[in-house]
């Protein structure tokens, strides 16, 4: 860039301050880095949880519901049921995806996010369902709330489902698939 020489000084007396910005993001990105998470949880100045973890149950473990899980915080959530009718699905949710290294950065499954060195200590601590409904019946006294990720058709039913039974609902992506659905829901 071609400043001018006023453009130059002005630069150099702003120097300090650049400087200081750039010390604060580096303090701010080590910051991030000791405690465990991204740096969303340092900008607003979040700390661990108080007393226990949120308890949820995560229906739908296909790539959506898979991604989820591998952004959950230990620190804050803490998943003790998953639901979904595919075999492969469960495996992933427990195991990670690794079909690529980019697909296992981004579900890297419970046992990594927890640190379970098997698949039967995980199971001691997530119990599997094959049918949503049934993870919502067994489950709704031992849940503060449900992840929903199942294809957008059965977001509202299995929403309703879940807030019936007096749970805290997030559904990824959109929250119904009609007008009617969204307002069944609400």
């Amino acid at each position: 860039m071609n400043l001018t020489p006023q453009q130059r000084a002005a630069g150099k007396a702003n120097f300090s301050a650049e400087v200081s910005r750039r010390g604060f993001l580096k303090t701010g990105l080590a910051a991030g880095v000791v405690a465990g998470g991204g740096l969303g949880a340092f900008y607003f100045g979040y700390t661990k949880a108080h007393g226990d973890p949120i308890r949820v149950g995560v229906i739908g473990t296909g790539d959506e519901g898979c991604v989820l899980i591998g952004a959950i915080n230990p620190d804050y959530l803490q998943v003790t049921s998953i639901a979904d009718i595919r075999p492969y699905s469960i495996h992933r949710a427990f195991h990670g995806d690794h079909y690529s290294d980019a697909a296992l950065a981004a579900r890297c499954g419970l046992m990594t996010k927890y640190g379970w060195k098997t698949e039967d200590e995980a199971r001691r601590h997530v119990k599997v369902y094959g049918d949503y409904r049934e993870l919502i019946d067994a489950e709704k006294g031992n849940l503060d709330g449900v992840i929903i990720a199942l294809p957008l058709h059965l977001h509202a039913a299995a929403a309703v489902a879940a807030m019936k039974a007096g749970l805290h609902v997030l559904t990824e992506k959109l929250m119904g698939h009609s007008v009617h659905e969204c307002k069944e829901m609400a």
